[in-house]
């Protein structure tokens, strides 16, 4: 039985990561718009940390699967000043994604 996802519905592939122009006022599911907030940072988590561990492990099982970097290497790892920059823009980047339900 085939249990992978449509290429469309894959967190592998790439795809939007925002959709474009002004967002609509979101709906109020309970009777606190600050609790609504709260799951909206909390379901843009769960969403993001989904892709990304799905991806994390292709790229390991990729890469194991070649020789090329094993676990060992992956713990040893130390970001050099480039790296590191760039890893802030990335964190800058996904927590505004995060964030957004709190605009």
């Amino acid at each position: 039985m085939n249990h992978s996802l449509p290429i469309d519905a894959d967190p592998a592939q790439p795809g939007v990561t925002a959709a474009p122009g002004r967002r609509p006022d979101s709906p109020q599911f309970t009777a606190d718009p600050m609790v609504d907030r709260l799951y909206g940072v909390t379901l843009a988590l769960v969403a993001e940390l989904a892709v990304t561990r799905t991806r994390l492990d292709t790229l390991e099982r990729v890469l194991a699967g070649r020789g090329v970097v094993g676990e060992a290497d992956i713990d040893q790892y130390r970001a050099d000043e480039l790296a590191q920059e760039q890893r802030s823009q990335l964190q800058a980047e996904y927590l505004a994604r995060v964030l957004r339900a709190l605009d």
